[in-house]
């Protein structure tokens, strides 16, 4: 591991002073003129530098190796034993009545019927969703409708466990 450069400024008695000299034909110069030097400071080389530069190139190889390992994360925890199925759902008939039901299927087919179905909406066109009903579950499938009086909804069903 490198050494931490612990950056300090340089300190002057008098920072912000110049002094003028008067020159032939009106010309003046001006230079620093900071007066005493109260401590010098961290000098700059290459070998603070360097460290800085490695350093920062440490923390972004870090920053992507971290994106890296959530991404993996996520996506176990997208599938976590299931899988992710879009299904759009349409209902033609006049509220209260309602015609959305739709059979899904899943693959592979679970071991048993104990999986749960989440539902993710992700759009809908007229009238309100109301509550959505998984029924008539399958080691193979399951039917899922809804209870408003939207006349299209678009899903997501997270199916998870059964296996």
């Amino acid at each position: 591991m490198r050494e931490l450069v612990n950056w300090e400024d340089r300190v002057v008695e008098f920072p912000r002073r110049f002094k003028q000299t008067d020159l032939d034909g009106g010309l003046c110069t001006i230079e620093r003129s900071p007066g005493k030097v109260k401590k010098e400071g961290t000098p700059q080389s290459s070998t603070n530098f360097n460290t800085m530069d490695l350093a920062a190139l440490e923390a972004m190889l870090m920053a992507n190796e971290n994106q890296r390992m959530l991404r993996i994360m996520q996506n176990t925890v997208d599938g976590l034993d299931g899988q992710k199925i879009a299904v759009e759902l349409t209902n033609d008939q006049v509220y209260p009545f309602n015609g959305s039901q739709k059979a899904v299927q899943i693959t592979p087919q679970r071991n048993d019927k104990s999986y749960t179905v989440e539902v993710e909406v992700v759009s809908k066109e007229g009238g309100f969703i109301g509550d959505f009903e998984i029924t008539e579950k399958l080691v193979n499938g399951f039917k899922i409708a809804y209870t408003g009086s939207a006349t299209k909804v678009n899903v997501i069903c997270y199916v998870r466990g059964g296996i």
